[in-house]
């Protein structure tokens, strides 16, 4: 049977991290593993996830010396000698968000399980705020930069697939790593690659949309949406 690799970007999330990490205990199939990226955080998270990771030998922690934020952690991650020899599907689970929903691995599972093309496959997902799902699924042979935006959360893909687009996507005209909006940057090139996607109607995901590490939201806002801007007009990478 597979098992699920959920990777999580985090900085600063000491408030909800304990519960990103019990909605994982919480699931029927225990088939899954966790992996934090601890982006430098400046609060009590990284005391939080290595007493985590000491008591449970499915969580692992990588913590940054040098700010990556969520896309170049992410890349390096999936890119690491840890990743090659242990996953096979990559589920993305920001480290201030959490599942909501107990079967959520056991649905991965099976719907990757009974579809050997199925690369890439993203959830209906809960605001905190007022339940709002933003996710739906992509018409057959639409180009997925040029359509909008639904396939937020939960964000699945197979790490073969993921392997075939170039880091160039993944970084601005100065070849630079993108630091804002990485949800598109990262799922959009996937999408694009994909032999076969799917959006699966099962809420999923809680994504916390008032949590904020930063205190300037304003540019945290332009940030990414110059990022998404870009991405979205210079369409997919060789």
């Amino acid at each position: 049977m597979k098992t699920i690799t959920f990777i999580s970007p985090t900085y600063n999330p000491s408030s909800q991290i304990r519960e990103c990490y019990e909605s994982l205990q919480e699931q029927s199939n225990k088939n899954w593993q966790w992996l934090v990226l601890n982006d430098m955080s400046t609060d009590d998270t990284r005391t939080i996830i290595e007493d985590i990771a000491e008591k449970d030998d499915r969580v692992t922690v990588f913590n940054h010396t040098n700010k990556k934020f969520a896309l170049k952690g992410i890349y390096d991650a999936l890119n690491s000698d840890y990743i090659d020899k242990k996953c096979d599907i990559v589920a993305i689970l920001d480290g201030d968000d959490a599942l909501c929903n107990e079967n959520t691995v056991d649905l991965l599972i099976k719907e990757y399980e009974k579809n050997t093309e199925l690369d890439a496959l993203w959830t209906a997902h809960s605001w905190d705020i007022n339940g709002m799902n933003i996710s739906k699924a992509i018409p057959g042979n639409i180009n997925p930069y040029q359509y909008p935006w639904v396939s937020s959360h939960l964000k699945t893909f197979r790490l073969d697939v993921f392997k075939k687009v170039s880091s160039e996507n993944y970084k601005d005209l100065n070849g630079k790593w993108f630091e804002r909006g990485y949800d598109q940057a990262l799922y959009l090139p996937i999408l694009y690659v994909a032999r076969n996607i799917k959006f699966l109607d099962e809420t999923c995901y809680l994504y916390r949309i008032n949590s904020n590490s930063l205190k300037v939201r304003s540019w945290k806002e332009k940030n990414q949406l110059d990022t998404i801007r870009l991405v979205r007009s210079r369409g997919f990478l060789t």
